[in-house]
């Protein structure tokens, strides 16, 4: 692996929320071109139908029925209530199934997406010379999960001011809308996480990073929410995202970073 970076230039943005959410679909036939990248789809595949069947289920089959018992009742303002709080809610459930797919999946697959994303490079022409071994397979476990837990905690802090929000009249809408923006990004920052990592960049330069090029972001995080919720294609959003981050990383990124 090269040494970390020492500096970080004057960033020129190239990004739009296009490009993160189109390299996404692009990453398949960049795929079915060089099907030497299927072989590191399979276990991530596997792995993501336990997890994702599995918090899609606990969610509603558990959450959803809790939901609706808390604003039970046949009373006209628990209907005006209902009206007004169950797509909030919705959105919210969705958010947060999502999001704990997204952590228990990063940190369960990190090790294959990230051999994943470096043989992404190699097909794209970028020379790397990181070889598989289990102790670097532990290594990104570790470090996938020490990344989760500053990403959780970063979250919560964010989450904690925007809660102020519901005090404020219609504040609910702007906390859910803004909540569901902050979702987007951290769902994207952790595909970008792999290239980033590769170049030694300590955890707040990928923050600074990815923050300029945060359109980007939105929208591979974007298509990582969208393809969760297609049947059998959803197994692929960690394997589809990866991929199509390690594009948006080496054709708009990378060659403003030194």
């Amino acid at each position: 692996m090269s040494a970390r970076p020492a500096l970080i230039k004057k960033l020129k943005v190239k990004a739009s929320m296009f490009s993160g959410l189109g390299n996404t679909f692009r990453s398949l036939g960049l795929t079915m071109k060089n099907k030497g990248l299927l072989m590191y789809f399979v276990i991530p595949f596997l792995l993501n139908i336990v997890i994702l069947s599995g918090i899609f289920y606990f969610a509603y089959y558990s959450l959803v029925p809790a939901a609706e018992s808390f604003l039970a009742g046949n009373q006209w303002y628990m209907q005006f209530i209902r009206f007004l709080v169950s797509p909030v809610l919705l959105i919210l459930l969705s958010i947060f199934t999502i999001f704990i797919y997204s952590i228990m999946g990063g940190i369960i697959t990190a090790p294959f997406l990230d051999l994943l994303s470096s043989e992404t490079e190699k097909v794209l022409g970028i020379k790397n010379d990181e070889s598989f071994s289990m102790k670097e397979m532990i290594s990104d476990i570790i470090r996938a999960l020490m990344n989760t837990i500053r990403l959780i905690i970063l979250i919560l802090m964010i989450n904690l001011v925007l809660l102020l929000l519901n005090f404020i009249p219609g504040g609910s809408f702007v906390y859910a809308f803004l909540n569901f923006m902050t979702a987007l990004f951290f769902y994207g920052f952790q595909f970008y996480d792999f290239p980033l990592e590769r170049r030694r960049y300590r955890f707040n330069e990928k923050l600074k990073i990815t923050w300029k090029f945060k359109w980007s972001v939105f929208g591979t995080g974007l298509a990582f929410f969208l393809v969760s919720f297609i049947p059998i294609v959803g197994f692929l959003g960690f394997n589809l995202c990866t991929v199509g981050a390690t594009l948006t990383f080496i054709e708009d990124m990378k060659d403003s970073l030194v």
